[in-house]
């Protein structure tokens, strides 16, 4: 995070302010900073000894470009939140996107259509298509129905393409777990920031109808911690191991993120046949998460914060770097992905057959 966020930002700017005055528009940024600074689970891990004097120097000239009026609001605290480098700290008209290194534009290689399907590529590899983590009854009866289609086809591989998934929700994969699981592994615990009782308020009330959240955020409250436990690591364990697949490829992209980005962790811990493959590192998006909407009171303006973050961070974190391919694919992007049978996906099949 350096000063020439502040050159980029200058640059891009060409809106001026509307109706609102600027002292409506100082307000709302004063009291946006300061949800961020109060809230968001990853600031002490971002705001640092070494970096301190990058965020204040952000923050104030950002307070400036507001007096002067140039640049309109939403591109001046989409400069503020891109400081933090954090794709669930977002606002809704997506402004900060201009201040971050974005995802990798496969529209511009490709027609990019991620379409979800599942059908038999070969004698020995049968493809499931996985483009959404977003949870609802249809989506885990497609899940299953293409794991009862996997399974009727005798194939012994299975190739799992998650390229495009951005996530959704994290019960919604439990199926393809269960199916590769061949041992016991763990998923990661989640921590809650208590410097305010915001946050635990907050989480309260959207988990409501959730008794083990309210217990565990009873217990936060109450631990006079600053970064209190809200789930520790859970064991994750089946008492069936299926037969097959014998090998799982998983394929990512720079799109695949967040809860699809768990996924990839979860798989890896829990069994010895899967595999990852792609070109692309994932997008990185996964260490704060359960973010809830703010609008700020004059402008309108909306933007989310996470609530939570991944247990052990800032050392266990995958934001930076996204997660890298075991395997890197060796031919070049293909000319379509929708519901289609790729190039990728016969390369991939390709290689576990040989390996």
């Amino acid at each position: 995070m350096k000063q020439t966020l502040i050159t980029i930002f200058l640059f891009l700017s060409i809106h001026a302010f509307g109706q609102i005055s600027v002292e409506d528009y100082l307000s709302d940024y004063d009291i946006g900073v300061k949800l961020v600074e109060n809230i968001y689970p990853g600031f002490d891990h971002k705001v640092t000894d070494k970096t301190i004097s990058s965020y204040e120097f952000t923050k104030d000239s950002l307070r400036t470009a507001i007096k002067e009026g140039t640049s309109s609001f939403e591109d001046i605290f989409g400069c503020y939140l891109a400081w933090f480098r954090d794709y669930h700290l977002h606002d809704y008209c997506g402004a900060q996107k201009k201040y971050m290194p974005g995802p990798i534009d496969y529209s511009k290689v490709m027609e990019y259509k991620p379409t979800d399907t599942f059908c038999k590529v070969d004698d020995t590899s049968f493809l499931i298509r996985y483009t959404s983590c977003a949870w609802s009854k249809n989506r885990v009866r497609w899940i299953k129905k293409a794991i009862r289609a996997f399974k009727k086809s005798k194939c012994e591989n299975l190739i799992l393409d998650i390229r495009g998934n951005k996530g959704g929700s994290d019960g919604t994969s439990d199926a393809f777990i269960e199916l590769l699981y061949n041992h016991d592994g763990y998923d990661d615990g989640e921590v809650v920031r208590n410097t305010t009782p915001i946050n635990i308020d907050i989480l309260r009330e959207v988990m409501r109808h959730e008794k083990n959240w309210q217990k565990n955020l009873d217990a936060c409250e109450r631990s006079g911690e600053k970064y209190p436990t809200l789930f520790k690591p859970r064991v994750l364990h089946y008492n069936k191991i299926s037969t097959l697949p014998l090998k799982a490829a998983i394929i990512i992209d720079n799109l695949t993120a967040s809860c699809a980005e768990e996924l990839i962790l979860i798989l890896k811990r829990v069994s010895d046949r899967v595999v990852i493959f792609g070109k692309d590192s994932t997008l990185g998006c996964l260490d704060y998460t359960n973010f809830v909407p703010f609008p700020l009171p004059k402008s309108n303006y909306q933007f989310k914060i996470p609530l939570t973050c991944t247990l052990g961070l800032p050392e266990t974190g995958i934001d930076a770097t996204g997660i890298v391919p075991d395997v890197m694919i060796d031919c070049e992007y293909p000319t379509s992905l929708t519901d289609n049978v790729d190039a990728w996906v016969l390369w991939v099949a390709s290689w576990l057959k040989e390996h």
